[in-house]
C-alpha cells in the first residue's frame, strides 16, 4: 500500500502538539480471546446531562500490539464512556499505552465519585498480517 504524508495533532502534557508522518495503511487480525478492563473514575466530580466532559481515571497499562475498544453498554447512571486516551497522545500500537482518561457524555445532570465503575473496554491482542512500515516523522 502507498503510503501517506499525514499531520497527527494529538495533546502532550496539556499542549497541542502537531507532527507531520509519513504512515502507510497496515492489515492486521484481532485475537478471538480477550480481557476487560473496568473504566473506574479517580475523582469525584459533577456531570450535567448532555455534557461532553475529559476526566481522569484509574490506570489502565494497555500492552504492545492490543486494541482497546469500549463497550457498548451504559454502566453508570449518570454518564456514558465515549472514548479513552494515554497520557502520551497518539502512541504507536506496537508501544505499550498507559490510559489515564475518559471522554464521557453526561446522560443526566449528577455526581460521579471516585471509584465509580464508569464502562468496560474490551482489549483485544493483534496480530499484524503484513509488513507494516514504522510511521516516519517528517522534519
Amino acid at each position: 500500500m502507498p503510503s501517506e504524508i499525514i499531520n497527527v495533532v494529538s495533546r502532550k502534557k496539556g499542549e497541542i502538539v502537531s507532527n507531520k508522518i509519513e504512515a502507510t495503511p497496515y492489515e492486521f487480525t484481532i485475537g478471538t480471546q480477550a480481557r476487560w478492563e473496568m473504566i473506574t473514575s479517580d475523582a469525584d466530580l459533577e456531570i450535567r446531562a448532555g455534557e461532553y466532559k475529559k476526566i481522569p481515571i484509574r490506570e489502565i497499562v494497555l500492552e504492545a500490539d492490543s486494541l482497546a475498544i469500549p463497550c457498548a453498554f451504559i454502566y453508570h447512571a449518570m454518564t456514558s464512556v465515549i472514548n479513552v486516551s494515554s497520557t502520551n497522545g497518539a502512541c504507536l500500537v506496537d508501544k505499550e499505552r498507559i490510559i489515564r482518561y475518559a471522554y464521557i457524555f453526561g446522560q443526566a445532570t449528577g455526581d460521579i465519585k471516585e471509584g465509580d465503575l464508569l464502562g468496560v473496554l474490551n482489549i483485544f491482542p493483534i496480530a499484524f498480517t503484513r509488513e507494516a512500515n514504522i510511521p516516519m516523522k517528517i522534519s
